[in-house]
């Protein structure tokens, strides 16, 4: 094949020199709905083969276009360096000439290459000379631990300093007695309720220590629970101010209980 030739080849070429080629069901996928042509038909690499769009899921079939392809492009290399993309005779580069598929399915390096790990990076080196990237460890920046702490230690000094005084100006229950509760007045009072909720709070305080002294990472666990908690408690300290002038005026039995 010349190169004029291949250069000028339509999808309906490709799908021509599919057919010749052996590769009779792949010509829908390639020709019609991805519409390959001549110059692209040189581009294609195994990699573009085994990742989307094509994904062509035979190992066997994927092998064995490679070789047709790698003949094609062997045939018409100087069409190859024209368009930019060189030809090692082994493996055509991926796409863009900057990827490879790799005997384990990842794209990157080359599986032939001894090459020293990538600078930068932590790697395990194999005992085959390959390199496995290792799992970045997290530092656990202690300093933060301490200001989350310090912050969650503040908060709730804050927050039981402002119930104290809220409790302080609830009006008398005796001369204010409570609103009627719709919800409430019309469901049975269930006396083993407190204590089943206080026993659930200790065994999650329980589950929460196991898990903290437990884990890899507590003292990021640690500070980030303390975040959280001293934020919580911060959004209760806004109810109890900024709706107390509200509540004592009209629902002095919520207030009471919101504060229990």
């Amino acid at each position: 094949m010349t190169q004029l030739s291949v250069r000028r080849w339509t999808p309906k070429h490709v799908a021509k020199w599919l057919k010749e080629e052996g590769f009779c069901d792949y010509v829908d996928l390639l020709c019609n709905k991805h519409r390959l042509d001549g110059t692209s038909l040189l581009a294609l690499s195994e990699y573009d083969l085994r990742s989307p769009p094509l994904e062509l899921k035979v190992l066997g079939d994927i092998k064995r276009l490679m070789v047709s392809i790698r003949k094609l492009q062997k045939q018409n290399i100087d069409l190859l360096e024209e368009l930019g993309l060189p030809f090692d005779g082994h493996s055509p580069t991926g796409s863009g000439g900057s990827l490879d598929w790799l005997c384990n399915g990842d794209p990157g390096r080359d599986c032939d290459s001894t090459d020293t790990a990538p600078v930068g990076e932590e790697y395990h080196q194999y005992t085959n000379g390959k390199y496995k990237q290792q799992t970045r460890r997290l530092d656990p920046e202690y300093w933060k631990t301490v200001l989350s702490s310090i912050y969650v230690v503040f908060v709730f000094g804050f927050t039981s300093f402002v119930m104290v005084i809220v409790h302080e100006r609830v009006p008398d229950m005796r001369t204010y007695p409570p609103l009627p509760d719709i919800f409430l007045d019309s469901v049975p009072r269930i006396p083993w309720a407190f204590a089943m909720a206080e026993a659930c709070g200790v065994i999650l305080c329980n589950i929460w220590l196991l898990v903290l002294l437990l884990h890899k990472h507590r003292s990021i666990l640690l500070r980030r629970m303390c975040s959280l908690m001293g934020t919580v408690f911060m959004l209760r300290l806004h109810h109890h101010v900024c709706h107390l002038p509200v509540c004592a005026r009209t629902a002095p039995a919520m207030l009471r209980k919101d504060i229990r």
